[in-house]
């Protein structure tokens, strides 16, 4: 048992971003290392010195918070945008991760190793081995399948191949692998990982600042001139991931209904494409706002009477929409644009918190959202059911406590 209280042993998180970082997968970290350490187990966490935003500001490259032992790694910080700054930003990581790896770990810790950068997996279970200590994989999402499927001309196939190959060498050879859904699960199985290397936490919202805020206590409504509209929402990153067709072509169609508004809150790598066609097509019924406060994210996502989450039906699998969860927190209901066999759909299915539509089905769409419009009871029901899944699956505390069970047993 690694993470024991009583043997001392650590367990060790590994990840370019963490605390205070606000990135997806920084505060999924941050949670898990700080409720461990708050429970007496010893953590530590390799992490970069630079944030999710680009940041120039870096941060110590030691220091523990509330218990957690964090180590920085200083990185060159040429960004997202530029392709060969971002492999350079990837490469001088691991030098410096691997540096702390052989410093920091003994035998019989437990390595927990998320997947920013790709492919991290593959060098430390060189390095796990050599330190005889247990590894398992926090897959956010599976590298290289997301990048081939967004563009199959980037790499060559031989390539995509050895990459895909050497990934899952990485997992077979860790002692688990932690899986976001079971779709995911199910394609590393269908890849030859063996099921019993295999398990599922799904990510989480936190509880206790995304709550439901009634529109009349809304200050954002207001602010955002939205007081008396029906109120459909995109909230966070519009990146290359999801499909934006359908939901610019249900703008369109609606803008005849006066009291419809499209809400983009949030950025990414499709927001230029996104305000290009509303002035294309002149929509002034879709607006844009930018990311709101952590502090204010209750008011920002009770905003919408219906969220909007997509996914282009060839990535499904292999990453998962993490707005869901905050979604639902805040006792919205939702609309999932994309594949009906998807992580998603199954859940709105399995819990009614939604609907779905097909992807690049602007038609339906825009059906869809009058229904909802004109059955606020349905609406309604929806976004009880959305709070209720929150508190019984997807709470912060049900998953840590998830987490922690795992890392004791495995």
């Amino acid at each position: 048992m690694s993470t024991t209280k009583e043997n001392g042993n650590k367990v060790v998180f590994i990840n370019r971003f963490f605390y205070p970082d606000h990135s997806a997968t920084s505060q999924l970290l941050s949670d898990v290392a700080f409720y461990l350490a708050e429970n007496g187990h010893n953590v530590s966490v390799v992490c970069s010195r630079q944030g999710y935003d680009g940041n120039d500001k870096a941060l110590k490259k030691y220091e523990e918070i509330k218990g957690v032992k964090v180590y920085r790694v200083t990185t060159t910080n040429f960004g997202r945008l530029w392709l060969p700054g971002r492999v350079l930003d990837y490469v001088s990581y691991f030098c410096g991760m691997v540096f702390y790896l052989f410093k920091i770990l003994g035998k019989g810790d437990t390595l927990v190793v998320k997947t920013d950068p790709p492919l991290t997996s593959v060098l430390t279970i060189l390095i796990a081995k050599i330190k005889k200590v247990k590894q398992i994989n926090w897959v956010q999402d599976l590298f290289p399948e997301v990048l081939f499927s967004l563009d199959r001309q980037v790499i060559p196939k031989f390539f995509q191949r050895l990459i895909v190959a050497l990934r899952n060498w990485s997992f077979v050879q860790s002692d688990l692998t932690v899986a976001i859904g079971n779709v995911m699960q199910q394609k590393l199985e269908h890849q030859g990982v063996p099921k019993a290397l295999l398990t599922v936490i799904p990510n989480w919202s936190d509880g206790e600042n995304v709550k439901p805020v009634s529109s009349e206590q809304n200050h954002l409504i207001d602010e955002w001139g939205l007081r008396g509209k029906f109120i459909i929402g995109y909230s966070g990153n519009m990146g290359r991931v999801h499909d934006f067709t359908a939901i610019v072509e249900a703008a369109e169609i609606l803008r005849i209904h006066l009291d419809v508004v499209f809400v983009f809150i949030g950025g990414g790598a499709q927001k230029a494409y996104l305000e290009n066609e509303k002035d294309k097509r002149k929509l002034s019924n879709v607006h844009f706002f930018p990311y709101q406060a952590y502090e204010d994210l209750s008011n920002s996502l009770s905003v919408p009477d219906i969220h909007l989450i997509s996914l282009k039906p060839e990535i499904e699998g292999y990453c998962v929409p993490s707005k869901y969860y905050g979604i639902i927190a805040s006792g919205s209901a939702s609309i999932f644009i994309g594949d009906a066999n998807g992580e998603i759909a199954q859940m709105m299915q399995n819990e009614n918190t939604g609907i779905q539509v097909n992807a690049c089905d602007g038609e339906q769409l825009a059906i869809q959202i009058l229904f909802c419009k004109d059955n606020p009871h349905e609406c309604e029901k929806f976004s009880q059911n959305a709070l209720k899944s929150y508190k019984h699956h997807y709470n912060r505390e049900v998953s840590l406590k998830l987490w922690e069970r795992t890392l004791l047993t495995k």
